[in-house]
């Protein structure tokens, strides 16, 4: 522990410091991931559902802030989009979010193993990639939820489900750009 609340990797952490070996496969990974299932027309993925959508956007990629919004979009989606959507978001919209959490958190560590931080921010900087996949999570969800139960309408969700998106992007912007800011400005440990 170094004065002021600041914290520094000792000898015993430095065996589980994180390599940047470690943090490249953890990017590679994600990658990966990211173009198996954005990329590519796999079943369930992200372009295969929007196509079955007839092109209309998903909730994760434009969202709707009003409940009337979310109901005139659900209204124009097909039966088979529908089915397609609901199979989406526990398949593939489960598995890429694991995979850029796990390089969110590798990156996290890798960073504050390598500065000085007080322990409120190192907590900080490890928390974001947690709250992110939270919210990620509701809002798949809640979106699973508005699709199983349409055409009855659960207004509550419909009309914060925009907001939980915006607060999920926000969180992941914080949480890929917070890590690298504090380890180009940080004091090295």
């Amino acid at each position: 522990m170094i004065g002021n609340g600041q914290t520094k990797v000792d000898s015993a952490n430095l065996a589980r410091a994180v390599s940047t070996k470690v943090l490249l496969l953890a990017f590679l990974i994600f990658a990966g991931v990211f173009v198996i299932t954005h990329l590519f027309p796999m079943p369930y993925g992200a372009k295969a559902v929007q196509s079955a959508l007839g092109g209309l956007p998903l909730f994760d990629k434009q969202p709707s802030f009003s409940i009337e919004e979310v109901y005139s979009r659900l209204q124009a989606y097909s039966s088979d989009g529908f089915n397609d959507y609901k199979r989406f978001t526990y398949t593939v919209d489960l598995i890429f979010p694991l995979a850029f959490f796990y390089f969110l958190v590798t990156l996290s560590r890798f960073v504050v193993e390598r500065i000085s931080l007080s322990n409120f921010l190192t907590k900080a900087i490890i928390a974001l990639p947690f709250i992110w996949l939270g919210f990620d999570l509701l809002e798949n969800s809640m979106v699973f939820t508005l699709l199983s139960g349409f055409p009855n309408r659960i207004d509550f969700l419909a009309g914060i489900l925009g907001f939980v998106t915006a607060a999920k992007f926000g969180l992941l912007l914080l949480s890929i750009l917070v890590p690298p800011v504090f380890l180009v400005f940080g004091k090295k440990s």
